[in-house]
């Protein structure tokens, strides 16, 4: 179906809200999208050839399928299940990480729990909060929250009744539920405890202020000097905002610039931490209003901690929309505002500010975020090679050898970046093979890859140029499907891929190059190490390590009485059968193998 066609089918959809899907002719869904009217929306789609998405989508969609929603918040809903479901190339999403942590509440047990988790079970539908910016800082409130509102902390899902509170029991430190049957004491206690999470520090904080004056009244001092205690500890999370913004109201102010989110969350007047989140390699296709509104809806649908107020640092095309949304996840008021002046807008130049100087310590060669520029350089990776997610395995393999002598292959590992030393493998050749490189590449590869399991790594780079590419694709890319493989040039520095053998030019100072090449410096240093190795133990070979029966100790013995093999060759053999532990027949085949 043509690009007129195409116009022609979206031209019979109707003025009513609803989720459309553009389809190629493979079936395949290629981009997913809301409307509050789809023929409107359609037709900007068909009309906007300037856009690169939209020339995509005129170049390979042949028809367009919807579906008609009562409400556009319905169609935001459904967007959102179509596109986890399809995963569409060409919508944007942010890119899975485990870099922060997230605390559940575990309801689906009876007695729940709190969890700390950096891989939520996304299948399990209990409450969830965070992910948050300090693990450190969530250790201590979940600290802080036990002692407020005291929970199991035994890891069992499932509680075995006991005669005896265990010794966190005898304490005070567990209302040991497992001995006592007060269940619906301990579901309130829960019940307060993600209320609080839900965004509601002031109430807690009212209520605690409460309880300690109650106790001090009835002259209760030491329970009146742990909640006062308690009370500093609450105050004490995060650091003071601006004082012109230092009020009670929970807000996040979210910002983008290029492949990046920023998201910082001020709880009753201080700054609890900042999050910065990488979108997936598609980012390139969405505007930075799409990309705003992706990462508000991505953040706000797998936590439940949605605060008051959400500031934008631009602005969004469906806020109307995202505004009944946000407000029937947290069953109370929410509003989403882009300030253009004024207090509030101080805070978006603080998230603004934070992420260019974030994005400043991804520069290789700045002296400070080691960590962070590790993690730009996989996030690029992932972004050059269309990934699913960074690389978390990465292996690199060189041959060696000089005028087939000697000849070696060696391959190393890395984790997340980092040299994996438990990975590194060394490869001997045969001398049909020895003074041909592509076909030792080759050999390596298969020979590695026949021994692996399920696991496979997620970029393979070869040290050389297309000829050890193609060789190292032939070996390994049926055995590992999903591995993507590469190959450095040493003179040009130029990245060539395979199959596709597409050239990729990248900065000589960008992060992911830098890790690419000191994986091959590394490589190399290996192999030539082993080629040494090998090398220098043939200059120590000797005649006699090749003729049958003779050991190491045989061999000294010989070697002592007679001093050199040329004179062992010159011996007779009654000379040669007078060394202990030789005799007469190992003297003969001595004799005939020196021959």
């Amino acid at each position: 179906m043509t690009a007129d066609s195409l116009r022609r089918s979206v031209s019979t959809a109707p003025d009513l809200p609803g989720v459309y899907r553009f389809i190629d002719d493979l079936g395949k869904t290629l981009y997913i999208g809301k409307a509050k009217s789809l023929i409107n929306r359609l037709r900007g789609h068909v009309s906007n050839q300037g856009d690169l998405r939209h020339r995509v989508l005129l170049e390979k969609a042949i028809t367009v399928h919807w579906t008609v929603t009562r409400t556009e918040l319905e169609a935001l809903i459904l967007e959102a299940e179509l596109i986890r479901t399809h995963k569409p190339p060409l919508n944007v999403d942010l890119r899975s990480s485990s870099r922060y942590p997230w605390l559940e509440v575990t309801t689906n047990e009876e007695y729940p729990r709190l969890v700390i988790t950096r891989s939520p079970d996304r299948s399990v539908d209990i409450p969830r909060f965070g992910p948050y910016p300090d693990a450190g800082n969530l250790r201590a409130l979940v600290t802080f929250l036990l002692e407020l509102y005291p929970l199991r902390k035994c890891r069992t899902s499932r509680l075995r009744p006991r005669k005896r509170p265990c010794l966190m029991g005898q304490l005070d430190r567990c209302p040991a539920p497992c001995t006592s049957h007060r269940k619906s004491e301990y579901d309130h206690q829960v019940g307060k405890i993600i209320y609080m999470l839900n965004g509601h520090w002031d109430e807690v904080r009212s209520g605690i202020k409460k309880r300690m004056k109650d106790a001090s009244d009835r002259m209760y001092f030491e329970q009146a000097a742990e909640l006062r205690d308690l009370l500093k500890r609450l105050d004490s999370f995060g650091w003071p905002t601006p004082e012109s913004v230092r009020e009670t109201v929970s807000r996040d102010v979210m910002a983008i610039s290029g492949n990046w989110g920023i998201i910082i969350q001020v709880r009753s007047g201080r700054f609890m931490g900042s999050l910065r989140l990488p979108f997936s390699s598609r980012w390139r296709y969405a505007s930075e209003s799409e990309r705003i509104s992706i990462l508000l809806r991505s953040y706000y649908s797998e936590t439940g901690d949605i605060p008051r107020q959400v500031i934008l640092a631009s602005e969004v095309d469906d806020s109307d929309v995202l505004v009944q949304w946000l407000r029937e996840k947290r069953k109370s008021a929410v509003d989403i505002i882009v300030p253009e002046r004024g207090d509030l807008k101080s805070l978006t130049d603080v998230a603004r500010k934070d992420l260019k100087h974030f994005l400043a310590k991804l520069e290789w060669k700045h002296p400070a975020g080691r960590g962070e520029r590790l993690e730009a350089a996989l996030e690029a990776l992932a972004d050059i090679f269309s990934l699913k997610a960074p690389p978390g395995w990465m292996v690199c393999l060189d041959a060696s050898t000089i005028q087939g002598h000697a000849s070696v292959a060696a391959l190393i590992s890395f984790r997340k970046g980092k040299p994996d030393k438990e990975g590194y493998r060394r490869f001997s050749m045969d001398k049909e093979i020895a003074q041909n490189d592509p076909a030792m590449i080759g050999n390596a590869v298969s020979r590695f890859a026949s021994h692996l399991e399920e696991e496979h790594p997620d970029i393979f780079l070869v040290d050389g140029g297309i000829t050890q590419l193609r060789a190292a694709w032939l070996a390994g890319g049926q055995l590992m499907p999903g591995t993507q493989f590469i190959a450095i040039a040493k003179k040009e520095e130029i990245l060539l891929t395979a199959p596709d053998e597409k050239k990729i030019n990248l900065r000589d100072n960008s992060p992911p190059l830098l890790l690419l090449k000191a994986m091959r410096d590394e490589a190399h240093r290996f192999v030539i190490t082993y080629h040494r190795t090998i090398r220098a133990a043939s200059h120590l070979h000797s005649a006699l390590d090749d003729v049958p029966g003779i050991g190491p100790g045989l061999k000294a013995s010989l070697l002592k009485r007679f001093g050199s093999v040329a004179r062992i060759r010159a011996a007779s053999e009654h000379e040669i059968a007078s060394v202990p532990g030789i005799g007469r027949k190992k003297a003969i085949s001595l004799k005939k193998s020196l021959s």
